[in-house]
């Protein structure tokens, strides 16, 4: 119903319509004679976002451009002239903390993941548009020479827009230096053929203006390392949703990431002095000596052999501290949440549950560590916090001189150990640090878990637990390690590549800049070893940067939360195992494929649908049957009623 007074909304169906109503005002304001050249899709959005106000304390991924200010935007209109705008207009990662959050809170230094900003290009030129040579990148002080940036562009600007997406490296030179703000320009050029009735088309340079710190390498302790590439992208499956007791709501749409709903946590590891950097590419893409934990949390994916032959010997060997949070998976409650969808005409299945837990079993079984498929719920005392568990899971199994804590109802949920040379810490739910599960968040927790998990120090509460001499066994539940339906673990498997996301030593080899000198190819030919980019060395010495131009073969993909570029295979045959795996997905979400109900799924979306039909005419006719009974009896005592007012008429008479 329509209130008074103001409200807050968001999503697209709603800024849609505003955006429309500001636009539309705009337009009015420009003379009829001016509307050909000066009104186009470009210009309205270069008005609006010129004109917005920025909000303070608010994130970029939050409010954009910023507020809409009508009036500013009619004076940027008014002296408007066609011309190439980029968003954000500068990077300015010092000054801007909290606007340009959470890549702020993530320095650039020797050996550690790339920083990845995705930039949009508004091109007022012209509905087409192209790049005139790469872009590049020249470092304005001693520390920006020390950065080496790959660029992933649009081959065509259309319409009216593209993008620009910057990979950010910190060159092995920069290990030990001091630290110090690393500055530079990146500068392209974006050019447009004529309007028509022009001879000669328009072109323009921009220049980006870069900012941010340069650190030494941290102490591998507070390096926290998430993994991200195992957990499902929305939107090809059915991902169920982690707290199975809110009925608002079925689907995962979170992404289950640091940067979304578990950025509480990433706030307070980085207000802690803590680094967290985000694993994109497969496990075997990065250097376990580097880092003090890794992080598995509600993973929904599946690993492949080398990678979990890879974390076994990053465990037990090398001493990289593991993290692991998972939550519920029991196949009778996936099968409960089963649903029609109108749309599609076809029956959802869960793919999975909270989480993979047959992924992580066997990725943990070499370790001694199980979870089980029991769904629990209950509460447990940590010191002076109360954790609450809504529907997570419980652990199965844990190796000799392990530490168990248990639920008032007796579920197993938190267990530490020590496997090999490295620190084990597995906990069953996600409720107390996913802003989404609308549970009391105690971000301080996981602060703790990777304390210990790094071999930094033990919590206060380490020891209120029971100690287990022999190897933790629980019978409470099965322990599940492989799917029952073939075909399942291909359709939540990634490719075993490393992508434009991983440190430049894991990458295969691209273009690069030379002698100040751009060299553009596209992605899969070879080049130059990007080892000696990361080092800083290489013919001339000089190597600034690594230009990319995709190709159809590999066209770059934005993910969700707008900061994720890299993300396309850097060679055809990573391409090609994309598209298989879009293929199966695709094949799997067809009415009639015998998936995972051998066959059957086709009659049975059929049966069910025939069924909701005739439920529905059942009962219309019987509400129908209703009225009618309704009606007639109301009638007949409105008879009976007048026949007895004539009555007690006739008496008085």
């Amino acid at each position: 119903r329509i209130e008074r007074g103001c409200r807050e909304m968001s999503g697209t169906s709603v800024a849609s319509p505003v955006a429309c109503g500001l636009g539309t005002l705009l337009a009015s304001t420009v003379p009829e004679h001016e509307r050909y050249k000066k009104l186009t899709p470009a210009s309205m959005k270069q008005a609006l976002m010129e004109g917005a106000d920025k909000l303070p304390y608010e994130s970029i991924y939050v409010q954009g451009p910023g507020k809409a200010n009508l009036l500013k935007s009619y004076q940027v209109l008014q002296k408007y002239e066609p011309r190439v705008t980029i968003f954000p207009p500068e990077l300015n990662l010092v000054d801007d903390r909290d606007y340009m959050w959470p890549h702020s809170r993530t320095p650039l230094y020797a050996g550690a993941m790339p920083l990845m900003l995705n930039l949009t290009i508004v091109n007022g030129l012209g509905v087409t548009g192209y790049f005139d040579g790469p872009p590049t990148w020249t470092p304005t002080n001693a520390q920006g020479e020390l950065l080496a940036v790959q660029f992933e562009y649009s081959e065509v600007l259309w319409p009216w827009n593209g993008y620009l997406a910057l990979i950010i490296h910190a060159k092995e030179a920069a290990r030990f230096e001091p630290p110090g703000l690393a500055e530079g320009v990146i500068t392209f050029t974006i050019r447009s053929p004529p309007f028509p009735g022009e001879k000669e088309g328009l072109s323009q340079e921009v220049a980006v203006p870069f900012k941010h710190q340069l650190l030494p390498t941290p102490d591998k302790k507070y390096r926290v390392l998430w993994d991200d590439y195992h957990n499902i992208q929305y939107p090809p499956h059915f991902v169920p949703i982690d707290d199975l007791t809110y009925k608002m709501e079925i689907l995962d749409w979170n992404g289950d990431h640091p940067h979304t709903n578990f950025h509480p946590v990433f706030n307070w590891l980085t207000d802690n002095g803590y680094f967290v950097e985000i694993l994109s590419s497969a496990a075997t893409c990065f250097d376990a000596s580097e880092y003090g934990t890794l992080v598995l949390c509600d993973t929904e994916g599946e690993f492949l052999d080398e990678e979990i032959s890879k974390l076994r010997t990053d465990v037990t060997d090398k001493g990289l501290g593991l993290l692991v949070i998972g939550e519920w998976y029991n196949r009778a409650q996936m099968n409960k949440l089963a649903f029609f969808d109108d749309n599609t005409r076809s029956i959802w299945h869960p793919i999975v549950g909270g989480s993979n837990v047959p992924a992580l079993n066997r990725l943990l079984d070499g370790l001694g560590i199980a979870f089980s498929d029991e769904v629990t719920k209950g509460d447990l005392r940590l010191g002076r916090d109360k954790l609450e568990v809504k529907t997570g899971t419980s652990i199965a199994k844990l190796p000799p001189q392990s530490e168990v804590w248990r639920l008032r109802t007796g579920a197993p949920v938190l267990g530490a150990t020590k496997v090999g040379k490295a620190n084990v810490l597995v906990y069953c739910d996600t409720t107390i640090f996913d802003i989404n599960l609308k549970g009391n968040l105690l971000p301080h927790l996981f602060l703790d878990f990777v304390q210990y998990t790094a071999g930094i120090s033990k919590p206060g509460w380490m020891g209120s637990g029971e100690k287990q001499e022999e190897a933790f066994v629980s019978k409470r539940g099965k322990v599940p390690m492989e799917w029952p339906e073939p075909g399942i673990s291909d359709l939540l498997s990634r490719p075993l590549q490393c992508f434009k996301n991983a440190p430049l030593t894991f990458q295969p080899a691209g273009g690069f800049l030379e002698g100040g000198q751009s060299v553009s190819t596209r992605a899969g030919k070879e080049s130059a070893d990007l080892s000696e980019i990361s080092k800083g060395e290489g013919r001339g010495g000089d190597i600034e940067a690594i230009n990319v131009h995709n190709g159809k073969e590999d066209g770059w993909r934005q993910s969700e939360g707008g900061g994720r570029a890299g993300n396309s295979p850097s060679s055809s045959q990573g391409s090609h195992l994309d598209d298989r795996f879009v293929q199966k997905i695709t094949a799997r979400l067809q009415p009639g494929h015998a998936g995972a109900n051998g066959g059957t799924e086709s009659s049975g979306i059929f049966k069910m649908y025939f069924q909701r039909q005739v439920a529905v005419f059942l009962f219309v006719i019987v509400c129908v049957l209703l009225l009618f009974i309704w009606k007639k009896r109301t009638r007949r005592n409105k008879v009976k009623a007048t026949k007895n007012r004539y009555a007690r008429l006739r008496q008085i008479v």
